[in-house]
């Protein structure tokens, strides 16, 4: 998910590897408020949690922003963000 291209560039998608295959499958964007980089991030099996992060190039400061992917229906929902980022 995401990341940086170059010091001057970040990726804003969503890159789905196929373990049985061994190929890259498909490629969707992301949320354009979601951190580019540097991002926490969980599953339960069925939802992505992504919470924080850092938003563009070169180590600019955190985000409070939070989102859930359901990768049953590749829909992104917006969170509330945290208290602090």
């Amino acid at each position: 998910m995401e990341g940086i291209s170059n010091m001057s560039s970040v990726h804003s998608h969503v890159d789905v590897y196929d373990f049985k295959s061994n190929k890259w499958v498909e490629k969707f964007d992301t949320p354009k408020e979601m951190a580019n980089s540097h991002l926490g991030i969980a599953t339960d099996g069925r939802y992505i949690y992504i919470i924080s992060g850092q938003k563009g190039t070169q180590c600019r400061g955190p985000t409070a922003s939070a989102f859930v992917l359901d990768t049953k229906t590749k829909k992104w929902s917006s969170l509330p963000p945290l208290p602090f980022p």
